[in-house]
């Protein structure tokens, strides 16, 4: 039975993914098409308005974090070296002595890691270290290539490595029961698509953007000139109404999934983004055709169950919009298996996006088909940016928990200092995140530096007086250094069962050796303190 069920449940997920799929469509996330340019009618103004506000969301977090997304743009076209120093700081003149030992432990210990990423040549190197008080040490270095992995440890001179196309075999020789993957996927760490992103999202966007153009019906839509009141401003605007009859919605997601049931370039593209969530190049091709044929299965139960569903007053959805920006929307939508167990979405509000600021007030309400009761959440936002300063307040309020953003940014040229708190408050639970510090970027370098705490008023003692620091820096190399193959390399993908054996006892002898090592080095430096 709980296999039954299981099953069950993983078919029913590729529907909700065509149903969110569709809904952030709708809402947004598509590019504008040039047949938007030529036709004004209602549903044109709808889409439009849509796709304008979502793009200008994307357009005022660019420019006011510009800086920073220029510094990624840079690390996706060159070599750059990153370093973060993470430390702490613990003061409490109350401690005892035990609690004084670790404040000197914790506060003389670093933990480090540099990376330098090539993405032109495919190149990364990954090192780890610490740092106690005068006692240094590293933990490892990793290298990768599309095709393969390397690992440099300090216990021993021998530079581990396998080949991408080893790994099935490599796997197999430490379990004879391995069933996975034949390759790590290593080629994925250098994707940009690692994340839902390029061909699979362009290819949504643009097909699926203009088959639901189309398949709207135009009579769903209509138009009119409204004034109204946002945040106390008077505003003339245009009302745009999308109202789908039961049926429609029907119609609608019936051609839908038919069309992704059949589409062959869509379902080539989702094994594409199930390797890239594994990191693996094959999950196993049989594992793969199981999964579209999941998919396929999913598609045609829902094209059988979606007639019985029931959506009363199917999808209602108004946008007021003054130059295609939306300052208010109200949207509601009804749906069960059956007519005694009909969930129902609501949300309503406004919202204001200026180049100065940003503020919207919306409230998502949710009735439960079991309790039968409301359950209403309450999102609100207050952003301003002005002369290079924000101050900034974003709520959300659900029954008896808060939780609410407030943050103070200042930025002078390529500098910029921030604070940044994140408090939840639920009857007598209310900690606070404090994040705090500067950051400085340049066209061929940065650096940061980031304090956090948490502050809990509920604690008998306080944490804040304990700080957490990251510590920054980037900048553009040369190249990537990689290790030289021709000394001590040892090819741990072609060795065999025994082999492996052999070499895991020797490295654990050296292990122990350095270890011993270290911990004397540490236990002489904390009793130097």
């Amino acid at each position: 039975m709980e296999n039954v069920q299981e099953t069950k449940a993983k078919r029913k997920s590729p529907v909700l993914l065509i149903v969110v799929l569709t809904a952030v469509l709708v809402i947004g996330a598509g590019a504008v098409s040039a047949f938007f340019l030529f036709n004004k009618s209602p549903k044109v103004k709808y889409l439009l308005a849509e796709t304008k506000t979502f793009t200008q969301v994307g357009d005022l977090f660019e420019e006011r974090y510009k800086n920073e997304v220029d510094w990624l743009n840079v690390q996706k076209a060159k070599p750059v070296e990153t370093t973060y120093d993470l430390s702490a700081e613990w003061d409490d003149p109350s401690a005892g002595y035990d609690m004084v030992e670790m404040q000197r432990i914790l506060n003389n210990t670093i933990f480090s890691m540099t990376q330098v990423k090539d993405p032109v040549e495919k190149e990364w190197e990954m090192n780890f270290r610490g740092k106690f008080g005068s006692v240094s040490s590293e933990f490892v270095t990793l290298y990768f290539t599309p095709e393969k992995m390397m690992a440099a440890l300090p216990f021993t001179d021998k530079l581990l490595f396998f080949m991408d196309e080893d790994f099935g075999k490599m796997m197999r020789e430490t379990d004879a029961f391995y069933e996975g993957p034949e390759k790590l996927g290593l080629s994925r760490l250098f994707e940009e698509q690692f994340s839902m992103d390029g061909e699979f999202q362009k290819y949504v966007k643009e097909e699926y953007m203009e088959y639901l153009y189309h398949e709207l019906p135009e009579d769903a839509f209509t138009s009119e000139k409204e004034e109204i009141d946002v945040f106390g401003k008077k505003m003339k605007t245009e009302k745009v109404n999308m109202n789908l009859s039961e049926e429609q919605v029907k119609s609608l997601l019936v051609d839908l999934f038919k069309k992704a049931r059949d589409d062959e370039k869509l379902k080539a593209l989702l094994k594409e983004q199930i390797a890239f969530s594994t990191m693996t190049d094959d999950v196993s091709d049989q594992k793969l055709t199981e999964l579209i044929g999941d998919f396929e299965d999913s598609m045609d139960e829902a094209i059988k169950e979606v007639n019985g569903w029931h959506i009363p007053n199917g999808i209602e959805s108004t946008i007021w919009h003054k130059s295609n920006s939306i300052v208010k929307r109200e949207f509601a939508m009804s749906i069960g298996e059956t007519q005694g167990e009909i969930a129902t979405l609501k949300f309503e509000g406004v919202q204001l996006l200026e180049k100065t600021g940003q503020k919207w007030d919306y409230s998502f309400t949710g009735t439960d088909p079991q309790m039968q009761e409301e359950k209403i959440v309450n999102f609100k936002g207050d952003l301003t940016w002005k002369d290079g300063k924000s101050d900034d307040t974003i709520t959300i309020n659900a029954e008896d928990v808060s939780i609410t953003y407030k943050g103070k940014e200042e930025l002078n040229g390529k500098d910029r200092t921030f604070n940044r708190e994140i408090a939840v408050a639920d009857e007598g639970f209310s900690p606070k995140l404090v994040w705090s510090g500067k950051a400085a970027h340049e066209k061929d370098s940065m650096k940061a530096d980031h304090e956090f705490t948490i502050i809990d008023p509920s604690e008998a003692i306080s944490t804040s007086d304990i700080y957490f620091r990251l510590k920054q820096e980037g900048k553009i190399v040369k190249k990537v250094e990689m290790p030289d193959e021709s000394k001590n390399a040892v090819n741990i993908g072609k060795m065999n069962s025994d082999e492996m054996d052999d070499l895991g006892e020797e490295l654990a002898r050296e292990f122990e050796k350095w270890v011993t090592e270290l911990m004397g080095d540490l236990q002489s430096e904390l009793e130097n303190f």
